[in-house]
């Protein structure tokens, strides 16, 4: 076990004598103290540490300034914000500039402390180890699927290191962007991990039913109300309650929100008792709550209570990197259950130019919309190669789904992708081999084969010359063809 390096920073003596005490005889850490910014700084030019406990407040200075200063002289240092609860958003906001953690005063659990001591030790043994194997041990469960650059990543940092703390957060984003995963992200890393995770859609229900939903509602309290019903306040105690499209809920139903969060209390519809619960508030929203204050549509005071942190998760144009291993994921997700059940692993991909136009696509509906157009093609494929030819038509050439051979690497992958409408294509065009359709289909005993040839008999009244004159091909390679499948 490595031997951290410590400096206190901290105007209170006490506080600093505390520090001094737990790390020198629990953790047997050399210690070095500073009461004021000035004595910090020059202590902060001397020496290296492992690891800085930086108070907020100081007479002479601010822990945000010393946080830049000290990740400045030292990079490796990891430094921990001390705070008052009054000061926690200031806190929140030096982990996103890159503190490791944050106290809050008074300290009442030195199992908290000690708790915190072991992650610090544990990132500094293997911090890169560390922080990939915690995002990873989450991406199945909750299909929270990134590349190793992506900037979702650092979004899932910052949710990982304050999901036990007693904070309410406001996840941002445009829709479809995978805000309730985020969520249930921060839930399962949390403390409240085996406690409920419930969520509801405040623009979903009236104001009347959504509060019903919420707070739950005594007997006789409504017409058909005939008896106690539980709101997910109550069923949720203990644990996560996700308030997604917050920005849709009622001024009334926000006064009412406000209280919960400031008192722990409510009061069923109806009922005449306070109760008592104790949740963790994450809501989503893909508006802009500050601009609806100004518009007053949203509570200044409700939305300074639930932005004590801000996430935002980017969207999909914003980490095209993550298409492919988000692709892959549906695609395994969504395979056909009589597929999935076969003993056969078989390995289903898109093709080059089909890949291609989704990487060029702009994707609106972000990872949603992605997910559904991964299971269409699923169902429309007619092999182990999505084509272009199974993607929604505002894919493939604004619309135009007449694709050119162009577009494809081989004769082999336009038969994968166009099992359906290869027959009309194939028939316009004047640049088909058909000696390597022939060759193609020996290995594939596709059904094309004689379908075009059918078709091609067919318009020549039967003349197999004339047919092969129109295929480009010989009267013997049309024979072949034809007579090694047979007629039907």
């Amino acid at each position: 076990m490595i031997r951290l390096e410590v400096l206190v920073i901290d105007d209170e003596v006490e506080v600093t004598h505390f520090f001094e005490y737990y790390l020198r005889e629990e953790r047997d850490y050399p210690v070095a103290v500073a009461n004021s910014g000035k004595e910090a700084r020059k202590i902060i030019r001397s020496k290296k540490f492992d690891l800085a406990l930086v108070d907020l407040k100081l007479p002479d200075s601010d822990g945000i300034a010393l946080l830049k200063e000290i990740k400045e002289a030292n990079p490796d240092c990891e430094v921990v914000i001390i705070t008052g609860y009054s000061t926690i958003k200031s806190a929140v906001e030096a982990i996103k500039m890159g503190a490791f953690d944050y106290l809050e005063k008074p300290f009442d659990e030195l199992n908290e402390l000690d708790c915190l001591m072991d992650r610090i030790v544990k990132a500094k043994t293997n911090r890169s180890l560390f922080i990939s194997s915690q995002l990873e041990r989450f991406a199945d469960q909750f299909g929270i699927i990134l590349s190793e650059n992506s900037p979702l990543k650092d979004v899932l940092l910052l949710a990982q290191k304050v999901a036990d703390k007693r904070i309410s957060v406001l996840v941002e984003g445009e829709t479809g962007t995978g805000k309730e995963l985020v969520a249930r992200f921060i839930h399962a890393n949390s403390l409240r991990a085996k406690r409920p995770f419930l969520g509801i859609n405040c623009g979903a229900l009236t104001e009347t039913l959504l509060e019903s939903e919420l707070f739950g509602h005594e007997k006789g309290a409504f017409t058909g109300a005939q008896g106690i019903r539980h709101g997910i306040f109550e069923l949720a105690d203990g644990g996560t309650l996700f308030l997604d499209e917050i920005g849709e809920a009622t001024l009334g139903i926000q006064v009412k929100l406000l209280r919960v969060l400031e008192t722990g209390e409510f009061y069923r519809v109806g009922g005449e008792k306070p109760v008592k619960t104790d949740v963790r508030i994450i809501a989503a929203t893909n508006t802009n709550l500050w601009e609806a204050v100004k518009e007053k549509r949203f509570r200044e005071d409700l939305l300074f209570r639930l932005d004590v942190l801000s996430l935002r998760v980017p969207s999909l144009r914003e980490r095209p990197m993550d298409i492919a291993p988000l692709t892959n994921y549906f695609i395994k997700k969504n395979m056909p259950a009589e597929e999935s059940e076969k003993d056969v692993k078989k390995d289903v991909r898109f093709t080059r130019r089909a890949f291609d136009l989704l990487m060029k696509y702009p994707w609106p509906g972000n990872v949603r919309e992605l997910c559904n157009v991964v299971t269409r093609a699923l169902a429309l494929r007619g092999s182990d190669s999505i084509g272009s030819a199974c993607l929604p038509e505002r894919f493939v050439n604004g619309g135009n789904r007449e694709m050119q051979l162009d577009g494809f690497d081989s004769m082999e992958e336009m038969v994968h992708n166009y099992s359906q409408q290869l027959l009309p294509l194939l028939l316009k065009c004047s640049r088909i081999d058909l000696q390597e359709l022939k060759e193609i289909f020996d290995r594939e005993e596709n059904y094309l084969a004689k379908e075009i040839i059918r078709d091609t008999l067919g318009k020549t009244g039967q003349d197999r010359y004339e047919a092969a004159k129109q295929l480009g091909i010989s009267p013997r390679t049309l024979r072949y063809i034809w007579n090694e499948r047979g007629k039907q």
